[in-house]
């Protein structure tokens, strides 16, 4: 299979695990904090981190072998990428023996994938298109509110969107990507005060100050690459969740209990009112439970994190990435068969030893005897041939590392030959005083 394809199948494979991943960052925020603005970060690191992983292994396996090797070899220092990538051979080859569609599943998922990714564009386009319409036949607000709204902007030190009004949506948002927009519902203009509606305009600001308008364009395509990742859906809708309590927050910094008793009384009316959600950042946002969660932020307001929660919350985010991206690097391993290989092994023990070995074909064989040191009986030969290459590390006690069968130089590691120098490597496994061991002599095509 080709490295890049299969990069990229293992990517969306891998995205599963990734999203669970930061679920449990996000859930983690929730938890250490009630700031929303910490939380809202949170969230949305973790809708990035499938999106990343997949950037990642699909960009390293579109790189040269001579490029990606110092990558592997630095990451497999690392006794947890050596365990991680021990573990994900071992689950890939039991997962995968029997079958023979690997190339076709992984074609799949890849078309699924941008089939997905199609149609979310198509349905983005659609929907813009729609919008810019709706805010063509819109109409200004009022002079008074208009300026009220300028004052918002200055506040936020955000930009000075026009403020319309329109009967052909259900709720407040902000419409347009160059050229931002705020629209209202014509029954909300109509009904509500200038001081009520001023800040239901704010929270619009805010999504603006924060570029919330292009992210939701960049997570709706994302949701449709993504679209048969069912945990990456949830992960939207919880950071969508998050970014609307963010905005409420800037809306109403500063502001009596009696605005944000009136804020939460407009927030509740929008809802019982709202016909359908909107494809852009609007009012309302989705879900119960998160709806509680704000109504709640509103009327009683936390403080910010403290810098030790802020620390932890770093720490979280930075664990989470690490994770991600050991899982992608081994992962990355599964798929860089360069198309050159057919046969591969991984060997290890719990010493530190971790060997990847591919090669056009391997031979196994009963040990032979070593200078009346090894008996046929105690152990097997793996002589791998053509293409050979090695990557890992080999700091076990229990493993000896032979040159051509003589010891070789000091410091020599064959995992930092180039390529096409081993022309032979005989692996030889056996027991010495209940104990595995392991000798590999590497043959090289000079013979020196």
């Amino acid at each position: 299979m080709d490295a890049l394809f299969a990069s990229a199948a293992l990517g969306l494979v891998a995205a599963w695990p990734v999203a669970g991943l930061g679920w449990l960052a996000g859930k983690a925020a929730d938890r250490l904090t009630g700031d929303p603005a910490p939380r809202a970060a949170a969230w949305n690191r973790a809708v990035a981190l499938p999106p990343a992983v997949l950037a990642l292994m699909v960009g390293v396996s579109a790189l040269p072998e001579e490029a990606t090797a110092p990558v592997y070899q630095a990451a497999l220092t690392s006794r947890a990428v050596a365990t991680a990538g021990a573990a994900m051979n071992e689950a890939s080859v039991r997962a995968l023996s029997g079958f023979n569609g690997v190339e076709t599943l992984g074609g799949v998922l890849i078309l699924g994938a941008l089939g997905g990714l199609a149609v979310a564009t198509a349905r983005q386009t659609m929907g813009r298109l729609k919008l810019r319409r709706i805010v063509a036949n819109a109409r200004p607000v009022s002079q008074e509110l208009a300026l009220a709204v300028l004052a918002a902007a200055r506040r936020l030190d955000t930009g000075r969107p026009e403020v319309k009004v329109s009967d052909q949506i259900d709720q407040p948002l902000l419409a347009g990507l160059s050229t931002p927009v705020i629209l209202l519902p014509k029954a909300m203009a109509e009904r509500l005060d200038i001081d009520r509606l001023v800040p239901v305009c704010a929270h619009e600001l805010a999504h603006l100050k924060r570029g919330d308008n292009w992210r939701l364009l960049l997570e709706h395509l994302l949701g449709g690459l993504f679209w048969m990742v069912m945990p990456y859906a949830a992960l939207r809708a919880r950071a969508a969740a998050a970014r609307e309590e963010l905005a409420d927050a800037l809306a109403l910094e500063g502001a009596a209990p009696t605005v944000r008793r009136a804020y939460a009384e407009t927030l509740i009316d929008v809802l019982r009112t709202r016909a359908a959600p909107t494809l852009h950042p609007a009012f309302t946002g989705k879900g119960r439970r998160p709806t509680h969660m704000r109504l709640q932020a509103i009327t009683d307001p936390r403080g910010p994190a403290s810098l030790a929660r802020r620390a932890l919350l770093g720490l979280t985010g930075a664990l989470a990435l690490t994770l991600a991206a050991t899982g992608s690097i081994a992962l990355a391993q599964q798929g860089d068969g360069r198309g050159a290989s057919s046969s591969r092994s991984v060997i290890t023990d719990e010493k530190g030893l971790y060997l990847d070995i591919r090669s056009d074909y391997v031979r196994v064989t009963n040990a032979e005897v070593v200078g009346g040191q090894l008996k046929p009986e105690d152990g097997q030969v793996w002589v791998y041939h053509g293409n050979v290459r090695v990557r890992g590390r080999l700091n076990s006690p229990s493993t000896r590392v032979l040159l051509n069968g003589q010891a070789p130089p000091k410091d020599f590691d064959p995992t930092t030959l180039s390529k096409g120098s081993i022309q032979e490597l005989e692996v030889t496994h056996y027991q010495r005083d209940n104990a595995p061991s392991v000798v590999l002599n590497v043959i090289t095509k000079s013979g020196s």
